[in-house]
């Protein structure tokens, strides 16, 4: 089954269509901890955004890579969009060094987002991350549904089923893959886990249960359809610049 790819050039396309709604600031409170809050700016909601923060290393052999964090319903359903004029805080930091040292984020703060509209903002390599995440949890959605339904027709036995979801789930575990594409993990452990909490059957039943079978496929396939109904669309991204 194929799935979509981002298309770096329609990402530019649309972050150019708009000025920056989205700004960010770097705060420190009384206590010392560094703190960024984004605010929208626009007049409609912020449904996905990306923010990025360089950090101070707190010694010579610490990682200086930027902190990234993202907020995506279509990724992790507990997140809420950001209202028109609704400010949030991001990060904080709490963390010191052996010196007392608290300042651990520094500019340039980096942001990117989705619209309720579709529209994009903010910087487009940023963007290409934000899209890439959905690219990627479209296509653990879809090999899932493939084990699944290739399962349902076949009688896999238990541990042969759910050492194949655990095989799908290393393989984007990797320490050398961008967390981009590290999202689908989720999808392969959340099925790993519900196949080890199914009851013992009988010698001779099916394996997984058919019930079992209809009930997770339908709710892939609900996510397969909201991922590619998503605004911007991920099959259009795909096409631009073929």
């Amino acid at each position: 089954m194929r799935t979509a790819t981002i298309s770096a050039a329609f990402v530019v396309a649309c972050a150019l269509s708009l000025e920056a709604q989205i700004t960010a600031t770097l705060n420190q409170l009384p206590n010392g901890a560094d703190q960024v809050r984004i605010r929208n700016n626009s007049a409609t909601s912020l449904v996905a955004f990306a923010v990025t923060v360089k950090q101070v290393p707190l010694s010579a052999f610490a990682s200086n890579a930027p902190f990234v964090v993202y907020s995506d319903p279509l990724i992790e359903p507990a997140s809420r969009p950001l209202q028109a004029n609704e400010e949030r805080v991001v990060m904080s930091d709490f963390f010191h060094d052996p010196s007392g040292r608290r300042h651990l984020f520094k500019e340039p703060i980096i942001t990117a987002g989705i619209l309720a509209d579709g529209a994009t903002t903010g910087d487009p390599v940023l963007l290409t991350r934000l899209m890439s995440r959905r690219s990627s949890m479209l296509q653990a959605v879809e090999m899932s549904l493939d084990i699944l339904s290739d399962a349902g027709r076949r009688n896999i036995p238990r541990d042969q089923l759910i050492g194949q979801f655990k095989r799908f789930a290393s393989s984007v575990s990797r320490w050398y893959l961008p967390p981009e594409q590290q999202v689908g993990r989720d999808v392969y452990q959340s099925i790993i886990g519900k196949l080890m909490d199914l009851p013992e059957e009988q010698v001779g039943s099916p394996f997984p249960p058919t019930n079992f079978v209809e009930e997770e496929t339908a709710l892939l396939n609900r996510q397969r359809v909201t991922l590619l109904e998503s605004q911007p669309s991920l099959a259009d991204a795909a096409l631009i610049g073929r």
